[in-house]
Parts: C-alpha cells; structure tokens; sequence
C-alpha cells in the first residue's frame, strides 16, 4: 500500500468514526406526540437513523413492506387505526440499528427481557443513551482507560446482564458499520491507485 492510499484510508477512517460519533438518536421526548401514518413513520426513521440509510433501494434500513412484516410478525405492537405511536417509533427504532448485527428473534428476546423490568419509555432511553456512549468507544484507538458505563443519564441498575447485553448489541454494530465503511475505502482506494 502506498503512501496516497494510507493517506485516503486513515482521513476515511476518521470520517466514518466522527460521523458515528456524532449520530445521535432522538429520544423519548423528542419523538412525535402525534400518530403518524406509514408514510409519515418511514419519512421519521428515515431522518433518525440516516447514518445507516444506503443508496440502493434494495437495502433501506426501514421500507412500509419491512414495518407490515414486523406487525404481521408480532415483533412490534400493531397500529392503532393505521397510525403508529411513540411506541412504535421507538421499537423501529431499537430494531432497525440492531438488526445489522443481530437476527430479530434475538432482538425481540433481549426486547422483551429489558421490559420485564421497566417501561418502553425508559428501555428506549436508555438504548439512546446506551448507544451515544458505547458508539465513540468503538472508535477510539485507545480504549484500555473507557468507561462506556461512565453516564449520569444510566439507571443504577444498567450494570446489570440486560444493560450488558444492550452494550454488547450496540458495540457489535458499530464495528460492523466502521468495518464496511473501511472496505468500501479501500475499493476506492485501489480504484485511485490504478488511476494513477
């Protein structure tokens, strides 16, 4: 590998680490009040979880095709009147940046685990907050000395196997997003090295 090459990999490598560092999730609060029609919850996950979005049609993180089989599934709740809530929002949500990574049923286990002891409300936030934590982790070159427990927003008992298993989840993603992003510089860079 050249010097271009590892110049372009190590800038792209920085790229993709500060765009995944600075995604952030909108939380409970942040989400509509009001129900939304499909369209209206495609146009909303689509916006919040843009990082992931691709330019094939073929691979969109969220579709209403992808939302019909989840209800149809039972994986989240099903519409009220063809109008979706806060609580669907925040299921998609959860779903769509753990299914990178994770197969569905595993998603709902560990949803449903994490519900055996507090709210929607409270796991979604706590996903959010999660996420923003253990996302810079994943990035840093150093990370003997992190903490990506290390988080005022956390509730005293996200130490526990649940919080453990969210952390493992997300950590897994973001590698995942770094990782393909890191070969898809390396495509461009082998194309820049036979150009020149």
């Amino acid at each position: 590998m050249n010097f271009d090459q590892e110049l372009l990999l190590e800038q792209g490598y920085t790229e993709i680490c500060e765009k995944l560092a600075s995604h952030r999730l909108p939380r409970w609060e942040a989400l509509p009040d009001i129900e939304l029609y499909m369209d209206q919850v495609v146009a909303v996950m689509e916006k919040a979880l843009s990082i992931y979005n691709t330019e094939s049609e073929d691979n969109r993180i969220i579709t209403p095709s992808i939302i019909n089989n989840y209800v149809k599934l039972k994986i989240i709740p099903a519409p009220v009147k063809k109008r979706y809530n806060k609580e669907h929002l925040a299921y998609l949500v959860m779903i769509c940046i753990l299914k990178q990574t994770l197969a569905i049923s595993s998603i709902v286990k560990m949803i449903n685990l994490q519900l055996e002891k507090k709210s929607i409300k409270q796991l979604y936030n706590e996903f959010c907050t999660i996420y923003e934590n253990v996302i810079p982790f994943v990035s840093m070159e150093d990370t003997r000395d992190a903490d990506i427990t290390d988080s005022e927003e956390l509730p005293e008992d996200s130490d526990d196997i649940n919080a453990f298993i969210l952390k493992s989840a997300i950590l897994s993603t973001a590698g995942k997003f770094i990782c393909e992003g890191v070969l898809a510089l390396t495509g461009t860079a082998d194309q820049e090295n036979q150009k020149g």
